[in-house]
């Protein structure tokens, strides 16, 4: 493969090198998703640009750039997507506060800098850095190590010990509208599942809490067994979690299930169809983020979050940190909307069987 220069991104996206050009420089002209996809995509080709300074300018030792750090590979297409989106709201935000940005997908098993180290990531120099957007779950170590060096701030991630400026879900309004709505249809038996991640995860926790909160809200009797692959220790293989799904259904009388995110829940549709389960006839599902569906799966109700949102809040909020470094740490949390999908009906009588 040819090495990663604009040239190459200017081709694949069908782009001049002028325009690829004007993107990394900040140009006020350039359409706020052509830069996200230029930025995107030199993340992808590892291509990372820096401005080159007149030894002898004023500005010589100015840090102008903000570096986007997203803890997924690049192989995975479902973590791009909502990266995709907080990038076109940071790109778009910083070009209007006159920041460069530079984006690197990162291994956030793997990724554990030195406290105080001069790199941050390997072969990557960070002189140039001014601050740092983290987007995704990194270790907590991590973080910390980061934020002794940058100013900091977290996209989604609010994390349990480590005290970094977070934009983060309103997990409580969004799992609130979801059991509302699934209340509302005639469930009284829900269930609350996720999967299990290599790093720590404390948004699905915040997700359960929400899920119990509105158990006791809305009345409705408190099982345990109704929760699955939660407890510390804990970890079901995926397709062992839809047979025990499966039989919630067939012989507990359950009728809804709650995923802690979108990707568990078309995970569920389709290994429950896989078992005879018609969603919603039979079970409703829903998820939480607002991704598109995968080629072929019927949309599932879910809480679409304002990605691009939270990616223009991440700026704000690093300039506040940059000017006023010893801030106490806050945490802004967005709210999303409930979008109703195919997923979701009211119960059928047939299905609640003991």
């Amino acid at each position: 493969m040819p090495k990663p220069n604009q040239k190459l991104i200017a081709d694949k996206l069908n782009l001049s090198t002028t325009t690829v050009s004007r993107c990394f420089t900040n140009h006020p002209k350039i359409n706020p998703e052509t830069r996200a996809a230029v930025f995107q995509l030199a993340a992808e080709l590892g291509y990372s640009y820096s401005i080159q300074r007149n030894a002898q300018s004023k500005e010589a030792d100015e840090r102008n750039t903000i570096a986007v750090l997203v803890g997924a590979e690049k192989s995975n297409k479902l973590a791009r997507e909502t990266a995709n989106e907080i990038i076109k709201g940071i790109s778009e935000k910083a070009a209007s506060e006159g920041f460069a940005i530079e984006i690197h997908f990162v291994d956030p098993i793997a990724f554990l800098p030195a406290a105080r180290s001069r790199r941050i990531i390997k072969n990557v120099s960070c002189v140039h850095w001014k601050g740092v957007i983290l987007v995704y779950n990194f270790k907590e170590e991590a973080v910390s190590n980061i934020m002794v060096k940058f100013p900091t701030v977290s996209a989604l991630e609010d994390y349990d010990t480590v005290d970094v400026d977070c934009i983060s879900q309103d997990q409580y309004r969004g799992i609130t509208r979801i059991m509302q709505h699934l209340y509302d249809l005639g469930h009284r038996r829900v269930g609350f599942l996720s999967w299990k991640y290599p790093v720590h995860t404390p948004w699905v926790k915040r997700r359960l809490g929400a899920y119990f909160e509105n158990v006791y809200r809305l009345g409705l009797d408190l099982d345990t067994r109704l929760v699955l692959n939660l407890k510390p220790g804990e970890t079901t293989p995926l397709e062992r979690l839809v047979d025990q799904v499966a039989q919630s259904v067939r012989h507990n009388g359950v009728t809804a299930w709650v995923c802690g995110a979108d990707h568990q829940a078309y995970h569920l549709v389709a290994g429950l169809k896989a078992r005879g389960i018609r969603v919603p006839d039979d079970c409703s599902v829903t998820g939480y983020d607002g991704v598109s569906p995968p080629k072929g799966a019927q949309q599932v109700t879910t809480i679409r979050m304002p990605f691009k949102d939270i990616g223009i809040s991440c700026i704000s909020s690093l300039t506040r940190k940059m000017q006023h470094p010893i801030a106490m740490r806050r945490n802004l949390q967005v709210a999303g909307e409930l979008l109703i999908g195919s997923s979701t009906a009211s119960p059928q009588l047939a299905s609640a069987t003991s």
